[in-house]
């Protein structure tokens, strides 16, 4: 098996980046030799210490349909407690049978919420 990979990371403010990734394998198998490509791209941008956003966009060889994309929104509106809002927009394996699974395109639109119980430091002291 054979492996390398390159990244690269830009930053050119501080509430934005970029970032690059190639990764080749080339590898054997009793049905044949194969290589795969996978590649990335991926931006951030930080509104505020509350509000960032993230693209990935993804590329291999591995299907026919090789790219897909994942688009998120953070807000941390207290600490450790968020607001997520993800597009996802791909391809998915219908099966992971080894004789040529169905490719499935697949979008999908997730809101996910997180609330942190733990006490804050405040009470913890004044209750010791």
């Amino acid at each position: 098996m054979l492996e390398s990979s390159v990244a690269t990371n830009y930053r050119p403010s501080p509430r934005l980046s970029f970032a690059t990734t190639a990764q080749w394998n080339k590898f054997s198998l009793p049905e044949g030799n194969f290589s795969v490509v996978l590649a990335s791209v991926q931006a951030n941008y930080s509104f505020s210490r509350f509000l960032t956003t993230s693209s990935l966009i993804q590329m291999d060889t591995s299907n026919t349909q090789a790219v897909s994309a994942n688009l998120r929104l953070r807000y941390n509106y207290r600490p450790d407690s968020d607001l997520y809002v993800i597009y996802n927009v791909g391809t998915r394996f219908a099966s992971l049978a080894a004789a040529n699974p169905q490719e499935l395109r697949e979008t999908r639109f997730e809101v996910k919420f997180t609330y942190s119980f733990s006490p804050s430091v405040e009470r913890v002291h004044k209750s010791q």
